[in-house]
C-alpha cells in the first residue's frame, strides 16, 4: 500500500484517544489530527474508494506526512494494549551450551497500565532513559510491552533492558501498516490472537536458565548421544505465577520419551511426533470434557493459557461419518462468535482463541449433543 493513500486510525480532538474512520462522521466534523505531525485530518468516506483519513492543508485534502500512518498505527496499538484487563505471555525459549531449555507462557490479569510518551516527561525510567511504549503493572510483577511498526529492539536497547531487568514483551506490527483497511476491533483480534506478532524483547529468567543450561552441560560426564537432552516448560496452574522449567534427564529418563521436541510459541517444547504430543497433553494438561455426538465424539480442552484459548478434537467412526459436518459448524460458530481457529497439528485437533473461549465452545457441544439425543440417534461409542 502506498503510504499518500491516507490514514486507518486519527487522534480525535474531543476525547484525545485513537479512532478508526468507522466511528467519526465524514469530511471535517470527524475533528481529528494527525497522530504523526498535528494536523487536521478529514474522513473521506466515499463510495469508490477505501474509507480512510487525508491530511486537510489550506483548504484541500493533500498526501501524508513522513511517518502518518506508521505513527498512527503505533498510538492505536498502544492505546489498546494499555486498555487490557488480561494478557496472554507468550513461552520462552533459551539454547545455550548444545541444550534448549523452555517456559511455557501464561495469562496474567493486569491492574493497570501506563503510557509513558502520554505522560509528557513526568516518569523517569532511570539513568538508562528507558521508555517503554506500555507499562503493565500485574500482581507481583511489571510487565512493559514495546509496539514495534518500523524499528525493532535493538542491542543498545537491549542491554539497557537488561539492566532494568524487567520483562519486556515486543509486539510486531512491520508488515501491517502497508496493508490498510484496520479497524480498532481487526487490530486488536490480530493483537490478541496472532501469537505470530509477539515475542520476547527481553526476559527476566533468560539469563538464569542459560546459566542453568551451561551448569547442567558441564555436569553431564557422558553426553547423551544423538539425543536431544531439553528441558521441558510444564504450565503452572497458579495465574500470575511464573512457570518453572523441568530438565529432562539422559538416556532412560521418563522426560526423554517425548523427544524430539520443537518449539510452540504458547506452550513452549513439546513433542514433534503428533502422537506424541497428544499423549504428552494429556498427561501435562487438564482432563478435558467429552460430548457424545451423532456419529462421532468431541474433545475441549482447557489451555494451559487460561480461558482465552482451548483446545477440540473431533473424531469419528469412518471418512464418510458426520466429523467433517461438525468441523463445518464449528469453523461457523467460530467466525460467527468472534472466536480465532487453527490447526494445532495434531490430527482432528484445532485450537480456538478468543473472549470466554471455553464457555462458548462448551455451550455450543453440550446444544450438539442434546440435538443428537433429540434426534434419537446413536452417539459415537469411541
Amino acid at each position: 500500500m502506498k503510504n499518500d493513500e491516507g490514514l486507518d486510525f486519527a487522534l480525535s480532538r474531543k476525547t484525545g484517544r485513537m479512532v478508526d474512520v468507522t466511528m467519526v462522521a465524514r469530511g471535517l466534523a470527524c475533528d481529528c489530527v494527525c497522530a504523526h505531525c498535528g494536523a487536521l485530518l478529514q474522513a473521506k468516506k466515499g463510495r469508490k474508494n477505501r474509507h480512510h483519513f487525508a491530511h486537510y492543508v489550506a483548504g484541500r485534502a493533500t498526501g501524508l506526512c513522513g511517518g502518518g500512518r506508521e505513527s498512527a498505527l503505533h498510538a492505536a496499538a498502544r492505546q489498546l494494549v494499555a486498555g487490557w484487563h488480561t494478557i496472554e505471555l507468550p513461552a520462552l525459549l533459551v539454547e545455550e551450551a548444545g541444550r534448549r531449555a523452555s517456559i511455557p507462557g501464561r495469562v496474567i490479569s493486569i491492574r493497570s497500565s501506563e503510557l509513558p510518551d502520554d505522560m509528557r516527561g513526568a516518569t523517569y525510567w532511570g539513568r538508562d532513559r528507558v521508555r517503554p511504549d506500555v507499562v503493565m503493572h500485574a500482581e507481583g510483577e511489571t510487565i512493559w510491552a514495546e509496539i514495534l511498526v518500523t524499528h525493532a529492539v535493538g542491542d543498545p536497547k537491549r542491554a539497557r533492558l537488561e539492566r532494568r531487568a524487567i520483562s519486556t514483551l515486543e509486539f510486531d506490527l512491520a508488515g501491517m501498516h502497508r496493508e490498510g483497511s484496520w479497524t480498532l476491533a481487526t487490530l486488536e483480534h490480530a493483537l490478541r490472537t496472532d501469537v505470530g506478532i509477539r515475542r520476547w524483547a527481553y526476559h527476566a529468567d533468560e539469563a538464569r536458565l542459560r546459566q542453568q543450561l551451561r551448569e547442567d552441560s558441564e555436569a553431564i560426564a557422558r553426553p547423551c548421544t544423538g539425543m536431544e537432552v531439553p528441558w521441558i516448560g510444564i504450565a503452572h496452574d497458579h495465574e500470575g505465577e511464573a512457570p518453572d522449567p523441568v530438565l529432562s534427564g539422559c538416556a532412560g529418563s521418563k522426560a526423554m520419551d517425548w523427544a524430539p521436541l520443537v518449539f510452540d510459541p504458547a506452550m513452549g517444547l513439546i513433542p514433534r511426533d503428533p502422537a506424541k504430543r497428544l499423549a504428552f497433553i494429556a498427561q501435562v494438561y487438564p482432563e478435558p470434557t467429552r460430548y457424545e455426538l451423532s456419529g462421532a465424539v468431541a474433545f475441549l480442552r482447557r489451555h494451559p493459557h487460561g480461558d482465552g484459548s482451548c483446545w477440540v478434537t473431533i473424531g469419528g467412526r469412518s471418512p464418510g461419518g458426520r466429523k467433517s459436518a461438525y468441523d463445518a459448524a464449528l469453523s461457523e460458530f467460530a467466525r460467527s462468535a468472534g472466536l480465532h481457529c487453527v490447526d494445532f497439528a495434531i490430527a482432528g485437533t484445532r485450537e480456538v482463541r478468543g473472549p470466554q473461549c471455553h464457555e462458548q465452545l462448551d455451550r455450543f457441544f453440550s446444544a450438539l449433543a442434546r440435538s443428537t439425543a433429540a434426534e434419537g440417534l446413536p452417539a459415537s461409542d469411541l
